[in-house]
């Protein structure tokens, strides 16, 4: 038993095997072995695993300096040996090798017969992380375990390509090494229950130890789907219609008028008291604020200065409110990378599938980790949802939701207006490998089926399959239709100019009081005295 194993590991495809039979049989001339050598054959090869490409070869004389090659394979490990003439009538003589090398150039055009697997029953091994929404494996509405459902179709194109039929083994997950061992699908390769998969896993470094990728199957990205928090959320919209530059020059305007003013008052205004420079100052501050004023000045002087201050602050208060106006339907564009999303009010969820716990914990960028500890590992199980959930409060909250991009495009196509899908951004946080078809560890089924799916791969049956399977990203069709009400959160400035107003008003309301208090008791006391004064005069 030994010995059979060791035998096996060494029946590989990039190792030849040739065996010399020393006696002649009696040969017919016919393309398979003798009827000796194949029943002696058929036995010592009874528990050896014999497949297509191990390359094995008997050669045997078939007459007179002449020898006859042939390749003997089995479809599967029980059956009867299959034979494939490689050369009849060889000679080792130096013409005759010629002519002998001619025939063979030919050999391994047509290998059809090697395809032919006899309705062997593969042992094959998939997973099903979401049974409660699993209704089959043609069930295109549901987004859950696309790893399985879009590369089953790869699987029943070799079933009738290699004429094998399944023996599933289902598990709830694919698998991860634990202290050596694996679970899921990988556990059931790792101890050889199952020879292939009937499904895509990430290819992971660990994962080689127990089975080998035969070519990429299916692509899936996972990205963090969020709006941009509009701009009135994390910056004061009501300084950025103006620059800097802007503003103090509006605040060199009012100086400038107000100077004017009190200079025409003092120049001209003897016996005028309705524009002192108090009064001057509210005027032009209520005109910066389209506020009308009900004092009407004597000197035409004064008149030209309320005229032309009135017309600047128009067409001043006109561009401020334009403005204001688009700066509160603007999104932010304050997240632009991971690092800003974690310093965003923005909450963060993602969605639940194994590999988004594993790779979020073992992420090397800073940021990402950062993202981790704070907005998602202190949530704990209630930070992984379900895509619809996700998506929905990506919708209505100021929350950011990682998923497949596949569930996260159909939730979106389903549920969103056109204009809301222009408000959507993405970033790419963890970096998924590519999803390959695994088989067993020195399988010896490994060359023949990679060359078929990769021949599914030239002639577009994959491509065409991830095309079915994979929801493309909606397009935006009208950036500019729809509007955002503004809210209480966009005018909290305001409510706080309103308060600081309030109480500076008050402030000064009972700092007046107690001044006039003080001077009335000022009068009052002087008034004692100068009547008592008063009255001493008359005694």
């Amino acid at each position: 038993m030994k010995r059979e194993q060791e035998v096996n590991k060494l029946l590989l495809g990039n190792v030849n095997w040739l065996i010399l039979e020393k006696r002649v049989p009696e040969f017919e001339g016919t393309d398979r072995l003798p009827p000796q050598l194949e029943l002696l054959y058929n036995e010592r090869f009874r528990t050896l695993e014999l497949m297509p490409f191990t390359n094995v070869v008997i050669a045997f004389q078939g007459g007179e300096g002449s020898w006859e090659l042939r390749e003997v394979f089995k479809p599967y490990r029980k059956a009867l040996l299959s034979v494939d003439s490689i050369a009849s009538e060889y000679d080792p003589s130096v013409v005759g090798r010629a002519r002998s090398d001619e025939r063979m150039l030919f050999r391994g055009r047509d290998l059809k017969h090697r395809r032919n697997l006899q309705g062997f029953a593969m042992p094959c091994g998939t997973a099903t992380t979401s049974p409660e929404y699993f209704k089959g494996m043609d069930d295109r509405n549901d987004v859950h375990d696309l790893f399985t459902k879009a590369n089953f179709p790869f699987i029943k194109e070799l079933m009738y390509d290699l004429n094998f039929t399944l023996n599933m083994v289902q598990v709830d997950k694919v698998g991860y090494q634990h202290n050596g061992t694996f679970s899921g699908v990988m556990g059931k390769f790792q101890n050889h229950s199952i020879e292939l998969g009937c499904l895509g896993c990430l290819m992971r470094t660990e994962r080689l130890q127990v089975v080998d990728f035969m070519t990429v199957s299916l692509i899936i990205r996972s990205s963090i789907i969020f709006r941009q928090p509009p701009l009135s959320i994390v910056a004061n919209i009501f300084e950025l219609p103006f620059s800097v530059g802007v503003w103090l020059c509006c605040f060199a305007m009012m100086a400038v008028y107000w100077v004017s003013m009190v200079g025409v008052w003092r120049c001209l205004g003897v016996g005028e008291q309705r524009f002192t420079p108090i009064d001057s100052l509210v005027f032009i501050i209520g005109t910066m604020c389209q506020r009308g004023y009900e004092l009407v000045p004597h000197f035409n002087g004064t008149r030209l200065l309320m005229f032309s201050l009135q017309l600047t602050s128009f067409f001043i208060l006109t561009s401020y409110s334009a403005s204001i106006v688009a700066l509160l339907q603007s999104p932010s564009g304050a997240i632009r990378t991971v690092a800003d999303l974690v310093r965003s009010p923005l909450q963060a969820g993602v969605m639940d599938t194994s590999y988004g716990r594993v790779y979020y914990q073992e992420a090397q960028d800073p940021a990402v980790q950062e993202l981790y500890r704070k907005k998602i590992k202190p949530h704990g199980e209630r930070a992984f949802i379900e895509p619809n959930e996700g998506i929905a409060r990506v919708k209505q909250e100021m929350y950011a939701y990682e998923a497949e991009v596949n569930a996260a495009y159909k939730v979106i196509k389903e549920t969103f207006a056109p204009e809301e899908v222009c408000k959507l951004q993405e970033l790419e946080a963890i970096k998924l490998p590519p999803f390959g078809i695994p088989i067993r560890k020195g399988s010896k089924y490994r060359e023949l089926i990679r060359q078929r799916l990769l021949w599914q791969r030239e002639v577009g049956i994959i491509k065409r399959f991830n095309i079915i399977w994979i929801h493309q990203k909606p397009q935006c069709e009208n950036r500019n239709a729809g509007y955002s009400s503004v809210g209480l959160e966009e005018m909290r400035y305001l409510y706080f100019f309103l308060a600081v107003g309030f109480l500076v008003a008050l402030t000064v309301l009972v700092g007046e009081r107690t001044w006039w208090r003080e001077v009335r008791k000022k009068w009052k006391s002087r008034r004692e005295i100068i009547k008592r004064r008063t009255a001493g005069l008359k005694h």
